[in-house]
């Protein structure tokens, strides 16, 4: 693989420093003392004191998919030339799906203006209308976009060990979000009889999605910084 792009380092980095912010975010209420944030009536009275809150994890998944987006048409610029193109192209595919379903979730959270006018005109409506946001944000955009970034590091983690353009350690890293895959299988039952360290893993797989992307960016940027060096020393020599 090229030493890849400064900027593509950069997006990486960028989406596991966004990711950070916003799973901070998620657990929010639960430290302002809103602990019950499975019932939609708590959640609102959490939304009219802190609706900032909730936007500002809207804007941290919408920076999500912006850096993600280029993060992944950075590393299909970087591995082209030396991969099966389809298994490039799948691979891919997969990391804009997730930069998709990021922005979609990201839409649906900056929307609490309109959800607390719905709850002004019936509290029932505004419920039902939080429920609806939970159920097709939380746990369908960001359920979606996890998955989906979870292949595209497993995808992009084979194709870096088989061509040996990444490191082993960060290619074995990746195990870590492939777990994310179990959620898959889940409902369909493969998964029965399992010990309970599985669901431990299956949650670990968020954060080994941002730890393994916040260390490839680190990994592209010194080998981006190191390429820059080099081209500017031969410069240099060639001059004199």
């Amino acid at each position: 693989m090229r030493s890849g792009s400064t900027v593509g380092a950069l997006a990486l980095i960028t989406f596991a420093i966004a990711g950070i912010a916003w799973f901070a975010l998620e657990l929010a209420p639960p430290n302002m003392g809103f602990e019950d944030t499975d019932s939609p009536s708590v959640s609102l009275r959490f939304l009219r004191a802190h609706g900032q809150t909730y936007a500002q994890g809207g804007i941290a998944l919408l920076l999500m998919a912006i850096s993600l987006t280029v993060a992944v048409l950075a590393l299909w610029d970087a591995l082209a030339p030396r991969v099966d193109a389809l298994a490039l192209r799948t691979t891919t595919a997969f990391g804009l799906f997730a930069s998709a379903f990021f922005f979609m979730h990201g839409v649906l959270r900056l929307g609490v203006e309109p959800l607390l006018y719905i709850d002004g005109l019936d509290h029932d409506w505004g419920e039902a209308a939080y429920l609806a946001i939970q159920m097709v944000g939380l746990h369908g955009f960001a359920q979606a976009s996890v998955t989906a970034a979870c292949l595209w590091v497993a995808g992009v983690a084979l194709m870096g060990m088989r061509t040996r353009a990444l490191p082993i350690a960060l290619c074995a890293i990746a195990l870590i979000p492939a777990f994310r895959l179990l959620a898959v299988l889940g409902p369909l039952g493969v998964l029965d009889g399992l010990p309970e360290e599985t669901w431990f893993l299956f949650m670990a797989s968020i954060p080994g999605l941002l730890l393994w992307c916040l260390l490839l960016g680190i990994v592209l940027l010194r080998r981006a910084l190191a390429s820059s060096g080099a081209d500017r020393a031969v410069a240099v020599n060639a001059a004199a």
